[in-house]
């Protein structure tokens, strides 16, 4: 909405969300984003893992950093290959055509209904898709 607004905006600018928040570099750009989250392994944001330790404990790629990120990423590298992330797209996209499906037959019905458990159904069945 930001580059909608101002497209005069260079690929990394700085967004100052006072009094909501605190300011955020955000970095628009894919050699940026490489940059700073494979050539330098940048320090993430605390805020991180205040989200995810509960869930992780540290044992994420999200907030590993140094060595330890370099171990795990180049474990996961090939999962990350584009070339086959475009190959699991079909799968994904005939999961996601049902869950459009389902939402819809819940819709016609005008009743209530919990999103949470659609999402999830649609959660595991990409996952079983492709392992």
């Amino acid at each position: 909405m930001v580059r909608r607004e101002l497209p005069d905006l260079g690929p990394v600018f700085y967004l100052d969300t006072w009094p909501f928040g605190p300011q955020m570099l955000v970095v628009a750009s894919t050699q940026g984003l490489y940059q700073i989250t494979q050539e330098h392994s940048l320090p993430k944001h605390p805020g991180l893992r205040y989200f995810l330790n509960p869930i992780a404990q540290g044992l994420d790629l999200v907030t590993m950093e140094g060595d330890l990120w370099k171990k795990w990423r180049g474990i996961f590298n090939p999962g990350f290959n584009s070339t086959y992330l475009m190959s699991l797209a079909g799968g994904i996209l005939e999961e996601t055509e049902q869950f459009c499906k389902n939402l819809e037959d819940l819709a016609q019905t005008r009743t209530l209904f919990h999103m949470k458990d659609l999402t999830d159904n649609l959660t595991m069945d990409v996952i079983g898709r492709i392992v």
